[in-house]
């Protein structure tokens, strides 16, 4: 048997998302931190369209950046279009969306994680871990080298028991061109973890110099791009174009009559795929009444060397595939340069886990990422980005970081995760906040940034950086509290909107909580010379147009946030306490939430429960 290589406090396994954000988080909370990978030129990859952000999603990304994470500035730099989405709406679901370089932007995580004095790189696969007798973890890799780790962060993405698919054609990967982590999911199972079989996929790749773009309509992007990160001063390239077609009735007869050979279909794929996503075999047989779905013609660099086809994931056979794509404007004469093909991979229950992404049941190991049933590289990233955090918060001997519902859609993810046994891959919409209007973003700095400083993720120079801009927010809006325009000086700005126009001196606030109002075009004719940031230009604003709605939810939020401060002990026997009813004994005990919060969202737990347990809570300490 080999000797022990090195020790470490956090090793995480994989160089994807949820890897990059786990292993640069513990590293920077000061815990001495392994990143174990497949594959180091791999760190970074964007295995599925290059795009960072878009509806709820970029309020991830967002709130990343805020929290100290890594994927705001990678975007920034490996942008090559950028818009936002959901324009036509208010700012609560304006959604920032960029298509990046995918080359570049790996090349840039790989740079960014390899740049960590004191992070170790390791190249090799984790083939087991046991427990030790002191309770730290022993991992072994497949080439017989041996490593002791005070903890251990799963972040293997889709390639645990791994299978594509493409038609008949079934080879073991979770990726083109790499393999399956077998030995890892045997070694899970071994340890008591419940595993599922999901499905995702990924559509065909097309040569861009077969492509008839004069065909397509255009997709340009924003005249004035945002950045996903006010931490460094970018210049965002915003030269990427992309473009949009649609299948047609004989594309869809096409398709149909490749059913039969379909491994969706014929059983041969088991695992449940995403109902929101799904593969246009999926579209077609689902939505038949339909004479056509929209697809998106996506660059995967800025030398746009091969074109992403958004919405066309398919497993059916090559040949079926190749025929529907020629009935396409524009694509009549496509080459293609990666056939479609589905993926089929264990993924852990996510229910056994508690909201700091460490398992209830096998102290030390912790899962974050895809490999938790989600899908998105902003939905892995956060995760990620958590369970680094709370890894290195247990070793130092800290309070675990948890974030509410009310204070992040990163919140409101682990939340879901943890409490509702999902059948499909986890998505994350905008919908499933129901404190969205306070989750913009244009405020995650506002939510987020002090928490992330009292744990330490947040340097010196960004913060005194935010505490300038919050100086400067705040003055503004004092401003515009106590000064008033007059009718000449008011109207100008409301015609520009299509406003109804005021005879009286009105104070400047007042302007500006009227909807519709531009706030880039207010301040510009208002206050010049305060300089206020374009973001924070809109963080006044949205604070100032959804004012009521925020003092209606107020009690609603604090409610939640004493019930998230009262911490529950591990210990706790809920089956003897008697008054509580059979079925909430049972989902205690099986969940062991952590605080009363999580409690009153756990499935099978009444109010009543929830005041019996208040009540006993209060009894106990009592004593």
């Amino acid at each position: 048997m080999s000797a022990i290589a090195a020790e470490f406090d956090v090793v995480v396994v994989g160089g994807g998302h949820a890897g990059i954000e786990a292993s640069h988080a513990a590293w920077k909370l000061g815990v001495k931190t392994a990143l174990l990978t497949m594959s180091i030129d791999a760190i970074g990859r964007m295995s599925c369209n290059p795009a960072i952000g878009g509806l709820a999603k970029g309020q991830i990304a967002r709130d990343v950046d805020a929290l100290g994470g890594l994927m705001g500035l990678l975007t920034d730099k490996a942008g090559i279009q950028f818009r936002m989405l959901n324009r036509s709406k208010g700012p609560a679901v304006w959604g920032p969306r960029a298509q990046c370089d995918m080359n570049y932007y790996s090349e840039l995580a790989r740079d960014a994680i390899a740049s960590l004095p004191g992070l170790t790189l390791i190249e090799g696969e984790l083939a087991s871990f046991t427990k030790l007798p002191d309770g730290r973890l022993e991992l072994a890799l497949l080439d017989g080298s041996r490593y002791i780790s005070k903890s251990l962060i799963i972040t293997s993405g889709t390639f645990l028991a791994s299978k594509m698919f493409t038609g008949y054609e079934t080879s073991a990967g979770g990726r083109v061109g790499e393999p399956s982590a077998d030995k890892l999911s045997e070694c899970l199972t071994h340890a008591g973890i419940a595993l599922r079989r999901l499905k995702t996929g990924t559509p065909l790749r097309l040569d861009p110099d077969s492509i008839d773009f004069d065909e397509c309509e255009v997709q340009r992007g924003d005249d004035d791009p945002w950045l996903f990160s006010d931490r460094e001063k970018t210049t965002l390239s915003n030269s990427g174009c992309c473009w949009i077609t649609r299948t047609n009735m004989e594309t869809h007869r096409i398709l149909r009559s490749g059913f039969k050979d379909s491994p969706l279909f014929s059983g041969r794929i088991n695992g449940k795929g995403p109902r929101y996503c799904p593969s246009i075999e999926d579209k077609i047989s689902r939505f038949g009444d339909k004479d056509g779905h929209q697809l998106f013609m996506e660059p995967e660099t800025r030398d746009i060397g091969r074109v992403y086809l958004n919405g066309f994931s398919s497993s059916l056979p090559a040949d079926i595939q190749l025929a529907a794509l020629h009935t396409m404007d524009g694509l009549k004469h496509a080459k293609v340069l990666q056939i479609g093909y589905a993926v089929e991979y264990d993924s852990v229950d996510a229910t056994q886990l508690h909201p700091t992404f460490e398992s209830r049941h096998y102290a030390g190991l912790y899962f974050a990422g895809q490999v938790c049933g989600t899908s998105g590289y902003e939905e892995a990233a956060g995760q990620g980005l958590m369970a680094g955090i709370n890894a290195a918060l247990k070793i130092k001997g800290e309070p675990p970081f948890i974030l509410g519902r009310s204070e992040s859609y990163i919140g409101v993810m682990v939340d879901d995760l943890v409490n509702i046994l999902l059948d499909e891959p986890y998505r994350m919409f905008t919908s499933r906040a129901e404190y969205r209007l306070f989750l913009r973003s244009d405020n995650a700095e506002a939510r987020l940034k002090a928490k992330a400083r009292q744990i330490g993720m947040i340097s010196d120079r960004d913060w005194e950086s935010w505490k300038q801009r919050e100086l400067l927010t705040r003055d503004v809006r004092e401003f515009l509290s106590r000064e008033s325009g007059l009718p000449a000086q008011v109207n100008p700005i409301l015609k520009q909107s299509n406003q109804a126009l005021v005879s009286e001196k009105t104070r400047w606030i007042q302007v500006l909580r009227r909807p519709g109002i531009n706030p880039e075009q207010f301040f510009a004719a208002v206050c010049p010379e305060k300089q206020l940031p374009r973001r924070d230009q809109w963080f006044l604003y949205a604070e100032e147009i959804y004012r009521g709605f925020f003092e209606r939810q107020a009690r609603e939020i604090e409610h939640q946030k004493k019930m998230e401060k009262i911490r529950l002990s591990p210990s706790i026997n809920y089956m003897a306490i008697s008054a509580l009813s059979f079925e909430a004994r049972q989902k205690l005990t099986a969940q062991k939430p952590m605080t009363m919060g999580q409690v009153s969202r756990i499935p099978g737990v009444r109010q009543g429960d929830i005041t019996v347990l208040a009540h006993w809570l209060e009894t106990t300490r009592g004593v």
